[in-house]
């Protein structure tokens, strides 16, 4: 019973984060749009790392939950800002490769850190686990004060203006792709370790290969997405993404050898990398004059899609079975689908729409 509270208790922290850095995100970006973004992705990697060492040494549950709303605070500002820099800081014609380095890398620490971050917990206790996220943010802020030029992002638009953009048929569309693809995704992914046992009956050291397994297609998949957007475009990059993870979403249940459970893993991870990269993009090009607010609207809706798919996911493992996680996921994945292709082409491209951009804001 102590063990059940005790993960109850932990569940709720991740609730807590997750949702304060949905909300939080919009807000902040526009708070702060004219804030160097230098300076601010340094200023959010170091609030983040006081959040969590706020987090290494409370002392009791309810200064734990502050100290996840403060790192979330921290995160909320960071992946939109850092996404929009490396495209302001890109040539034109590789701004899908500056978006998808950025999520690599979050793919990147996923798969490096969940290993070493056990590894790390079974030596010195969660405690440490903590302090070494606050030494890897102070040295990441660093970093960012040091090698990181002064950027500035376009901000022409009034707040009012600004939150007006979400409201946009286009724009909320787009984000209400990436929240029901995120849903889908995480209804099945949060769960994976109960299907793959039940279905192919993978556990223990499999179970962390094919983590393992999956983490690499993700960092191989938003790298060939970066490219693939830049040549072809967001949109068809979108749809063959969605298309191929809502396949192998559907067919996982029937891979019951582990080495096919384990392709089909792959091939869900690989293609469904280029999907945040690919909306990244198509939000952008529809208002480069607000990116970075777009960005962190859509890091809201990967957030909300998390925290539903963990839910829903959760209601399907306890109502139907492991069994039937996959299914649930490939029928949430479909409006996604068809979502994505009713939002037509893209008007035009997102270098065309940085120039006209600059053009806007330095008249001749």
């Amino acid at each position: 019973m102590q063990l059940a509270h005790a993960v109850a208790a932990a569940g709720q922290l991740v609730t807590v984060f997750t949702l304060v850095y949905a909300v939080a995100a919009p807000v902040l970006a526009s708070l702060t749009g004219h804030i160097d973004r230098k300076r601010l992705l340094a200023a959010t990697l170091l609030v983040f790392s006081a959040g969590n060492a706020l987090s290494a040494v409370a002392p009791t549950y309810p200064l734990m939950v502050a100290s996840r709303v403060i790192a979330a605070l921290g995160a909320a500002l960071c992946l939109p800002n850092a996404s929009g820099a490396a495209v302001v800081l890109s040539p034109p014609e590789r701004s899908g490769r500056a978006l998808a380095l950025v999520m690599g890398g979050l793919s990147a620490a996923g798969l490096i850190g969940v290993p070493f971050g056990t590894l790390v917990a079974q030596a010195v206790g969660a405690r440490g686990v903590f302090w070494m996220i606050v030494i890897l943010g102070v040295l990441a802020a660093v970093g960012v004060a040091v090698l990181l030029p002064s950027v500035r992002l376009p901000n022409t638009l009034s707040l009012r203006d600004r939150l007006a953009l979400a409201a946009r048929p286009r724009v909320a569309a787009l984000l209400a792709v990436t929240a029901v693809t995120t849903l889908a995704a995480f209804t099945m992914m949060t769960y994976v370790a109960p299907l793959l046992a039940a279905t192919a009956g993978i556990t223990g050291r499999g179970l962390t290969v094919v983590l393992l397994v999956s983490g690499a297609a993700s960092v191989i998949g938003t790298a060939v997405a970066g490219r693939a957007i830049d040549a072809y475009g967001g949109r068809r990059v979108l749809l063959t993404a969605l298309f191929a993870a809502l396949a192998g979403t559907a067919v996982l249940p029937f891979a019951h050898a582990p080495v096919l459970a384990a392709v089909v893993i792959f091939v869900v991870g690989l293609f469904g990398a280029g999907i945040v990269p690919a909306q990244q993009l198509r939000l952008m090009a529809a208002a480069p004059e607000a990116g970075t607010l777009l960005l962190s609207l859509n890091s809201t809706a990967l957030y909300l899609g998390m925290s539903a798919g963990g839910a829903l996911g959760g209601v399907v493992l306890a109502t139907l079975g492991a069994t039937a996680l996959a299914a649930v996921a490939a029928a949430v994945y479909l409006p996604g689908l068809v979502a994505a292709f009713l939002t037509g082409q893209d008007v035009m491209s997102l270098p065309e729409k940085r120039a006209q951009a600059m053009e806007q804001n330095n008249p001749m």
